[in-house]
This record gives structure tokens, C-alpha cells and sequence, in this order.
């Protein structure tokens, strides 16, 4: 089936990611379950989304509707969930709305027909049928979906008009495009475990909803989706809530007047500033955001609000410097790009070697590699040392994937002959290996897990699993052991095709497939369909892909090639990386 994804560009979150502006693609907010990945998407500034009409441009039943096209609008009307879908219910026959339960998920439907089974002068049996291609939670969480959806509808005459009569399901169903034009994503912030790091989490909102900043604030104290409440935290204490709207202040700004607050800590206070302040930054609603807290100011010395630089330390949008740029691993050695040319990084690794992968830590000061054992030994040995140093072993196996690290430079991931595990180069006992939980990832998608990546926040995982792309966040089970949990299928247009895949940023995710057709792609974790990137200059099969918020290096055979921005425009077509440009070689940065 041919695909009907149709790019439409994300909302312009103020700064949430300045450093991404050149280089993301627009975004496609669905796709037929179907459908394939659009080639040639040139990488665009991320812009408001893209509306065919205003929020409250919702359909009405008119009086020379016939069944068919009052259904439709139907299913458009449902994208309003004011006043308990009031929209919607127009509608439906009187008996039929007073019954109908529209709450829980909401079913995205794409590619709607509909199959008149019978028909009468007052009575019509239909048949609807449309492509599953998301569910809306009640909170906002975005799920992708797959798969047909088929239903029974009766109309009957109510009056001189048709209307929805009988039995309706118990959830509700809105047209894709309808979903399009009334919705926008936006991100709210928790914590990680150590309070350390804001976590995105992505709600897709209604007409204004997205940009009130009283829905904001109560959508951060009402707590994190479902798939995050096992791994992150907040600030925000049990029984904490509005008292009253959040109001502008004289001047600019916002005013947020919160009770149930209680005794918290200097730090835990500061920390909830952060996530009130980075949500309704991102939300283009700008400060100083004036926080109290049972009657007086949150912090003593910020009564006249706090801005984004008070809680710069949180800063979700920006990522660690390192002066360490673009690596490459060639003929089993590792070798920094500099000018024109290239140089072997300092101490073991940069000799020729048996070095099979690496990662970078953020901050540039540490490398994991996986290395061929020495002699007739067949293994492969995971080790963890210093950026230009001798890495020691921590583990081996038969079989080690690209290592990970997340925000830290003394934690890093890989899967071990089929076992994920994390290294702790900072315990209070001394280094260990700990095997990690992946149970409900094999319960999801069987087979083996041949990439695992660390967000930049330390909280979600992306994986490779059968060559499907597959999302979890890690958390801490019943028995104390860390666990890959809620996993879920990242995008189902990408297929099981995938070979590598790196986050670019807290919420995004390439992806190289071996495919001819759209060997780069493009993963959000907003619930969005995967988009592919440009590919006219790629010469397939992609075997590696790495990225950061400037740049996408990628590997295909005929060497190493760059994506990315140019004097702040976002390139249109892929740089060859001239002293990498040598067949199996492998990019890695910080």
C-alpha cells in the first residue's frame, strides 16, 4: 500500500531545542499502519504545527447529511473532548448520547470507509473500517498502534435528520486528520531517580490546552505517564495541588499559587521550580514564573519569580560540551578526525587492535569498547577506561553489543550474550556488573536485543530486537533489580529492518535500516510515525548511525557521511567525511 504519511511540523517550543533547529526533520503526526517512510525528507526547522483550521472549527450535524457523511463528521467532532465530547453527541440519538461512555483511550483511525449493510427509508446498518494508527490515554500519552479496526453502526431517523442510534463503544474514535489540525504535542518534566535530571514526557494536548499554563502545572502535579512512573520521580509531594488558576503578573510572567507543599528541602523546592519552569518554557509561556507555596514564596530569596537561568543546572535542553568531536574505529583501531586527516587516539585503543565497537561518555572523558580477546580465544571483552587510555575488561562473551553510556561517565550498558547488564564504575562496593530484567522486552517482540542505547536522561532505552525498534524505560523491580519495563514497539512503519540506532537527544532517535528506501529514519518519542531522512546521496546497505542535537553520521559502504547544519542551515544533502571515507568504517562520538 502506498504510504499517506504527510510531514507536518511539530509546535516551536521557545528553546527547547536550539541546538536541534538545524537539523531535525518535520515531524509526521500519523500515518497509515501500513504505509511506508516518505524518502528525501530534508531535515527542517522544527515550526509550529501546521493547522488546517482553527481548534474550534469542530463539525455539526447540518440537516441534508446523508448516513455516510454524518458518520465522518462524527468521527471529526469526537477530536473535542469539551464538556464530555458535547461535540460528538450532537450527533448520536438522544438515548444513544445519555448512554454512551466516551471515556478512556481514544482510537487514532487513518485510511476510514464505510460499508452500508442495509438500508431503510429511517434505518441504516454500516460497517466502519480504518487503519489503527495510534491511542490517545487520557493523560495524553500518544501510543503508536497498528492493526484494522471494524465496527457496526445504526443510524436512525430522528426527526427529519439521521442520527448514531444503538449501542457505541465504550471509547472514543477520532479521524486522523481531525486529530491533526486539533492536537499539539507538548513536554512536561519530571525527575530521574537521583533527582538529577528533568526527563521529558510527552502529552498531546487540545485546542488551547497546550499552551494554558493552569493544564500545564496540574498535568506536572498529576505525575508521569504510565511507562514512566516506575523510573522517574518529582518534587512535587503526595496531596500538592492548584489553588486556583495560574494568573499573568503585571509586567510579564506567570503567578502559581500551590498548596499541600509541606516541609520540603531547599534542593527538593528548587527542583520543583525547575519543572514548572522548563514546562511552561517549552510551552512558549515565558517568566518569571512567581511560585508560592502555602501562602509565601517557594524560596525566600526567589519571591519575584524564577526564570530558566535560576534552574540552569536542570537544563533539559542542553547537552554536555566535550571538546572530543568525531571519532572513527577503522581497521580495528580508533582514530580522532581532525582537519584533513586523522590521528590515533592516545594509548591502547589507538593502536591496531581487535576493536570491534565504542562508545564516547558525554562529557568526552571516557570510552567503552568491545574488543576481540587475544590468541585463539573466541570471546569478546567489554572494557571501560579513560578516553585516550588502556581500558580494562569488566565482562566478556561470546557476543557484546555497541556499548551505552547515559548521562553518567561510570555507568555504561551493553547486552552480553543475550543479557543486558550495567557496569557501576562508582559503587560504594567497587566496580560491578549487574545483569538487568528483560523479561517483558521478550514477552513483547521474541528474539535477540542486537542494540541498546541510553537516553541522555538516563531513564528510556531504545533497542534493536529482531530488527524492531522497541522503546523502555529502566526501573527498579520488586525485587530490587534493575528492569527494562513497559517496553513498546517505537513506531510500526519502520518494520523489522533496523541495524543501529543512537538518540540524538532526550526525545529523538535515528535509526539505519537496511533497506534501499529510507536507510536513515527519524523516531520520536511523542508516539509519532518514524519519518525518513534524506537519501539521495546514500549508497545502502547503512551499517551504523550515530547522532547528537548538531549532526547524524552514518556509515554505508562507501564510508562515513555527516547530516547536520551549515552556517545555521540545515544541510540538504549528505557530507562525505573525506578521512573516513574508506569502506567499514564506524563513526563514534561523544
Amino acid at each position: 500500500m502506498a504510504s499517506d504519511l504527510r510531514p507536518v511540523a511539530t509546535r516551536s517550543i521557545g528553546a527547547r531545542w536550539r541546538l536541534l533547529v538545524p537539523l531535525l526533520c518535520v515531524l509526521a503526526v500519523m500515518v497509515a499502519a501500513c504505509g511506508g517512510i516518505p524518502d528525501d525528507s530534508l531535515p527542517q526547522p522544527i515550526s509550529s504545527f501546521a493547522r488546517k483550521g482553527p481548534t474550534n472549527a469542530v463539525p455539526a450535524p447540518q440537516p441534508d447529511m446523508d448516513p455516510e457523511a454524518l458518520v465522518r463528521a462524527y468521527l471529526k467532532a469526537t477530536a473535542a473532548p469539551t464538556d464530555a465530547h458535547a461535540a460528538a453527541r450532537k450527533f448520536l440519538a438522544p438515548v444513544t448520547a445519555a448512554q454512551w461512555d466516551e471515556r478512556g483511550d481514544a482510537i487514532i483511525l487513518d485510511d476510514i470507509n464505510t460499508y452500508v449493510d442495509q438500508r431503510s427509508p429511517t434505518a441504516v446498518r454500516m460497517r466502519l473500517v480504518g487503519n489503527n494508527v495510534g491511542v490517545l490515554k487520557p493523560d495524553g500519552q500518544l501510543l503508536p498502534a497498528t492493526g484494522q479496526v471494524e465496527t457496526t453502526l445504526t443510524l436512525a431517523r430522528v426527526g427529519n435528520q439521521w442520527r448514531i442510534d444503538g449501542t457505541l463503544p465504550d471509547r472514543t474514535m477520532i479521524d486522523r486528520n481531525q486529530f491533526e489540525v486539533s492536537y499539539r504535542s507538548v513536554l512536561v518534566y519530571f525527575t530521574d531517580r537521583t533527582r538529577s535530571h528533568l526527563v521529558p514526557d510527552p502529552r498531546w494536548l487540545y485546542g488551547g490546552m497546550d499552551s494554558d499554563p493552569t493544564t500545564l502545572v496540574n498535568t506536572v502535579i498529576d505525575g508521569p505517564a504510565d511507562d514512566l512512573a516506575t523510573a522517574v520521580d518529582s518534587a512535587f509531594p503526595t496531596g500538592a495541588a492548584l489553588r486556583g488558576p495560574v494568573t499573568p503578573v503585571a509586567g510579564g510572567g506567570v503567578r502559581v499559587e500551590l498548596t499541600g507543599i509541606g516541609s520540603l528541602s531547599t534542593r527538593d523546592r528548587t527542583l520543583l521550580a525547575a519543572q514548572v519552569s522548563w514546562t511552561l518554557s517549552g510551552a512558549d509561556i515565558g517568566g518569571p514564573y512567581v511560585i508560592n507555596a502555602d501562602g509565601a514564596p517557594l524560596v525566600g530569596d526567589r519571591a519575584a519569580g524564577w526564570q530558566t537561568t535560576d534552574v540552569r543546572a536542570f537544563d533539559p535542553n542542553v547537552p554536555p560540551t566535550s571538546a572530543v568531536g568525531l571519532n572513527i574505529i577503522r581497521n580495528g583501531a580508533m582514530a580522532k578526525v581532525i582537519d584533513n586527516g586523522t590521528a590515533p587516539v592516545s594509548g591502547s585503543l589507538g593502536a591496531p587492535t581487535s576493536l570491534r565497537s565504542a562508545s564516547i561518555s558525554p562529557d568526552g572523558s571516557r570510552v567503552a569498547a568491545v574488543l576481540a580477546a587475544s590468541g585463539p580465544d573466541p570471546r569478546l571483552n567489554l572494557a571501560v577506561g579513560d578516553y585516550g587510555g588502556s581500558p580494562t575488561t569488566i565482562t566478556s562473551g561470546m557476543s557484546i553489543t555497541r556499548p551505552s553510556f547515559g548521562p553518567e561517565n561510570e555507568l555504561v550498558w551493553a547486552v552480553v550474550d543475550g543479557r543486558p547488564v550495567e557496569w557501576i564504575g562508582n559503587d560504594p562496593g567497587g566496580a560491578r556488573v549487574a545483569e538487568i530484567d528483560a523479561g517483558a522486552v521478550a514477552a513483547l517482540v521474541r528474539g535477540p536485543i542486537t542494540e541498546l542505547q541510553v537516553a541522555p536522561d538516563g531513564v528510556r532505552v531504545a533497542m534493536i530486537v529482531s530488527g524492531q525498534v522497541v522503546f523502555a524505560v529502566l526501573a527498579t523491580n520488586a525485587d530490587g533489580q534493575l528492569t527494562l519495563a513497559r517496553p513498546l514497539i517505537a513506531a510500526y512503519n519502520i518494520g523489522n529492518r533496523a541495524v543501529s540506532l543512537d538518540w540524538a537527544s532526550p526525545t529523538t532517535v535515528m535509526v539505519a535500516r537496511d533497506a534501499t528506501d529510507s536507510p536513515v529514519v527519524q523516531v520520536s518519542i511523542s508516539g509519532t510515525p518514524a519519518v525518513g531522512l534524506l537519501s539521495g546521496n546514500v549508497s545502502p546497505p547503512v551499517t551504523a548511525v550515530v547522532a547528537n542535537p548538531t549532526a547524524v553520521y552514518i556509515s554505508d559502504q562507501r564510508g562515513v557521511l555527516r547530516l547536520g547544519s551549515t552556517n545555521g542551515q540545515a544541510d540538504e544533502y549528505w557530507t562525505e567525511v573525506e578521512p573516513a571515507m574508506t569502506p567499514g568504517t564506524i563513526p563514534v562520538i561523544p
